[in-house]
């Protein structure tokens, strides 16, 4: 009989990496479609990146523990790789690690189906489960330009496990595994890390309740500390809550990914409301399917602004598909085949619309090769600043070793007497504006009378901002 058990694990096992080097095969080449990375910041990891191989530490403030990593494989392949321009190394690296990320999902995912369930899943919908989690919209969504949210999504299942763990067994190792991971989010991603909090907060509240204040309390507190240490301006917009967070997501129109999470969403906070009001489910159960019906509405509630919108509900496919499995024993049979339908039909539209429609360059390859013909027209990079539109920011870092400013930005005193020189850049074609019409973020910035045109191609136009 063990022998039998032990053949099945490793049945299973080998299951799971073989969907996980598809799942990172697949990424691979959706990355290598373009030489450049692809999404809208795409050039915001090679920029970082390069400043901490060149200075030792960050450009930009931000969560440090992706970026150090990148850093250090550079390093790596720079030996290997030693007639190689840097900068191609880095946007290499960049490209593998991004793929490589959402597929280490299949680590904390064999560890809660099959060190945490008392029940066996059917195989069909052990595997969609799997599936679902490598191949979703979102998850291939999460890609290089989106590596901090992909490597810090798979903490935080890692961090839903320790939680349930300790839920059921109550050890002090799951705790500190709890209290490290939570730590490893915190420097690695500042949504992730938020909404890891949220889970936690919930958890207190709907199992100790009122002895949950002082943690509560605590855990707030260094939570926010932590970001405040690592981030100030992620910190402060975490408490205007009222004034960021909230506002109509007309956009979402753009967004047919997120339209698709929240329809599964209605569905998984259905069932597991159901479930909840079965008098036969324990009620260490109940506590738990609140905690994950309370945490998916929270963060699929489209009202919130839409930036915000999106990103909540791109990490959603993480706490859907562990409370599809833990509601899994009481559905019905009727109910069963029905989320194996909907999750197929979901990994397979997200598979073709990939294929069909892949992420694109926020810039074309032709407007990036244009960006570094006028660098000769830049006399002082360090002491120049380009106000540029979004989207075009970090590449024109990337290719220019400038300082940027996106177009909403004023020329005041501040910015006259830091720089030496302060250049506008218009883009006239070779642009991605991924949502377009009135409100858009995507516009070129106003150029000021007197100013004086340093460079003009069909794709830019550079000029000099003179107070004459």
């Amino acid at each position: 009989m063990s022998i039998i058990m032990q053949s099945n694990c490793m049945d299973k096992k080998a299951v799971y990496g073989v969907l996980g080097l598809l799942s990172f095969s697949f990424r691979l080449f959706l990355e290598f479609q373009s030489s450049i990375i692809t999404g809208i910041n795409g050039g915001y990891y090679p920029v970082q990146v390069r400043h901490v191989l060149e200075h030792g530490h960050l450009a930009m403030k931000d969560m440090p523990l992706v970026f150090y990593v990148n850093a250090f494989v550079v390093k790596v392949f720079a030996f290997i790789l030693p007639s190689q321009p840097i900068d191609f190394i880095i946007i290499l690296v960049i490209k593998i690690l991004g793929a490589l990320s959402i597929s280490l999902l299949v680590f904390p995912l064999y560890k809660f189906i099959h060190h945490y369930l008392a029940y066996r899943l059917t195989k069909p919908f052990e595997y969609l489960i799997l599936g679902f989690a490598l191949f979703s919209f979102s998850s291939l969504c999460l890609g290089a330009e989106m590596m901090k949210n992909a490597y810090a999504l798979v903490g935080f299942t890692y961090f839903i496990y320790f939680i349930i763990r300790f839920f059921k067994e109550k050890s002090n190792k799951y705790v500190l595994l709890s209290v490290f991971t939570l730590l490893l989010i915190g420097v690695t991603h500042f949504g992730v890390f938020a909404i890891a909090l949220i889970f936690l907060l919930l958890f207190l509240i709907c199992v100790y309740k009122v002895r949950a204040v002082v943690p509560i309390l605590i855990t707030s507190v260094i939570g926010f500390l932590i970001v405040w240490w690592l981030d100030p301006f992620r910190a402060f917009n975490a408490i205007n809550i009222f004034e960021k967070w909230f506002g109509l997501p007309w956009r979402i129109a753009f967004y047919p990914a997120g339209i698709a999470s929240f329809i599964l969403s209605v569905f998984v906070v259905l069932m597991l409301f159901l479930t909840i009001r079965n008098k036969k489910v324990e009620t260490s159960h109940k506590q738990m399917f609140t905690v994950f019906m309370w945490f998916i509405v929270l963060l699929s509630i489209p009202l919130l602004r839409f930036e915000l919108w999106r990103r909540f509900n791109l990490m959603l496919f993480i706490p859907q598909l562990i409370a599809l499995v833990l509601v899994f024993p009481y559905l019905k049979a009727s109910y069963k085949k029905k989320f194996t339908v909907l999750l197929s039909v979901i990994i397979g539209v997200s598979v073709i619309f990939n294929l069909v429609f892949p992420k694109t360059n926020s810039i074309s390859l032709d407007a990036y090769n244009d960006l570094s013909e006028m660098s000769n027209k830049i006399l002082n990079p360090n002491e120049t600043i380009i106000i540029v539109r979004h989207g075009l920011d970090w590449w024109v870092v990337w290719q220019l070793k400038t300082k940027m400013a996106q177009s909403h930005i004023k020329i005041n005193d501040t910015i006259t007497s830091k720089y030496d020189d302060i250049l506008f850049l218009k883009q006239n074609k070779g642009h991605n504006d991924l949502y377009p019409g009135p409100g858009s973020p995507f516009f070129n910035p106003s150029i000021p009378e007197n100013s004086i045109l340093l460079y003009a191609s069909d794709y830019f136009d550079l000029y000099k901002w003179s107070e004459k």
